[in-house]
């Protein structure tokens, strides 16, 4: 048997051999290629509820009104008719000045305005009596001008002993120190004996009213436009506001827009709004720091999805949709307004539907998705580093 020169093997082993390679190289260009791996992508399933645009703010809470309690009359205090922290309703008892300087300056007035006018009726008695001498010359016509005169200027005392008068009543009356309004005390700053006054810069008590309250919350001004067509908008009833604690967590209470601020923060780009709740459950309180949500808009048992989902192309606007097979194709949709980060969708979708918001453009109508984040970026494009080599690639 003869045997190949270069290689020592004899020849009809050299043709099986060469059989077996070629068979091999068959076989392996032959079989079946792998399944195409899935696509991943992120999902999510279009709901149905209710939804609402909403602009966030810090805010704090302020008494709707908030009055420091001061003395009208000046007098020591002889009796504090509250407890701090009491509430109060309007024209309630607050403390009692000593009334006795004022009566006596009362009863004085009293005396003189009764003095001036007895001195009025004699005047006019007097001119009643010389009137008729005047004609006959029993009495001057000189004497009888002066007369009248007498009786004007005692008519004129008289109306200011009366506004005299009035004034001591009131100043009696101002004794009796009482809430301004319904609301809430604070501390005591006044005791008994204290000497009070309407100068007195400190007062005797601050009360707040807290039913209704009001919250004053900041946004910023690029929101400015949009707040206010959604007030012309929603007339008289006003934009809701939600009142949250400071986690967010709990809503507290919920009021309505009572007005926005006549100037734009220079300062920090932001505009400052009021609202005023009804506190009835009494969770707001003066002082107090809150998340102020204002509802632009609000769609009962609306049909949305998150924003990201909507595409658009010539021909209008679509979703990716996966089927129950995990393939992904497009849909056309009408969609409504969008509010924060979901979008109303009008016709196309139903409840319940998957939807892809992300890794959109590497789809094709029947790709299989699976859900994992954000799409891979595309792999880098193959390049040749020898080239010296030709056709090689790295």
């Amino acid at each position: 048997m003869q045997r190949s020169e270069r290689t020592g093997i004899p020849p009809v082993a050299a043709v099986s051999a060469a059989v077996v390679w070629a068979l091999a190289g068959c076989t392996n260009q032959t079989a079946a290629p792998k399944a195409k791996a899935a696509t991943p992508v992120a999902l999510a399933r279009v709901a149905q509820g209710d939804v609402s645009d909403e602009r966030t703010g810090l805010g704090h809470v302020e008494g709707f009104n908030q009055t420091m309690v001061r003395a009208q009359a000046p007098g020591l205090i002889l009796k504090v008719k509250f407890t701090e922290g009491q509430s109060v309703v309007a024209g309630q008892t607050i403390v009692e000045i000593d009334p006795r300087p004022l009566q006596a300056q009362l009863a004085q007035d009293l005396a003189n305005a009764a003095k001036d006018q007895a001195g009025l009726a004699n005047a006019v008695q007097l001119v009643t009596r010389n009137a008729p001498l005047s004609p006959n010359g029993v009495v001057s016509a000189q004497q009888l001008d002066a007369d009248r005169a007498q009786v004007a200027e005692l008519r004129a005392t008289v109306a200011a002993d009366a506004a005299v008068v009035q004034r001591d009543r009131l100043q009696l009356a101002y004794t009796t120190v009482r809430a301004p309004a319904a609301g809430v005390t604070g501390l005591r700053l006044k005791d008994i004996g204290d000497l009070v006054g309407p100068t007195d810069p400190q007062g005797i008590v601050t009360v707040a009213q807290i039913q209704p309250i009001a919250v004053v919350f900041t946004l910023p001004q690029s929101d400015l436009v949009q707040i206010r067509q959604r007030m012309n908008a929603a007339g008289p009833n006003g934009l809701e506001v939600d009142a949250y604690d400071q986690g967010g967590g709990a809503r507290l209470d919920v009021g309505r827009l009572l007005m926005i601020d006549n100037r734009v923060d220079a300062a920090t780009g932001t505009i400052t709004l009021k609202a005023i709740f009804p506190n009835a459950a009494k969770q707001l309180w003066p002082g107090q720091f809150i998340n102020a949500h204002l509802v632009l808009d609000h769609r009962a048992n609306a049909m949305t999805a998150p924003t990201s989902v909507v595409q658009r192309d010539d021909h209008g606007t679509y979703v990716w949709v996966v089927n129950s097979n995990g393939a992904a194709y497009p849909r056309p949709i009408s969609v409504g307004p969008t509010l924060g980060d979901r979008t109303v969708i009008e016709a196309g979708l139903q409840p319940g539907d998957q939807v892809v918001t992300d890794g959109q453009f590497s789809l094709v109508p029947g790709t299989r998705v699976v859900a994992g984040g954000k799409a891979k970026a595309a792999p880098a494009a193959m390049r040749n580093t020898a080239p010296d080599t030709l056709g090689g690639i790295s």
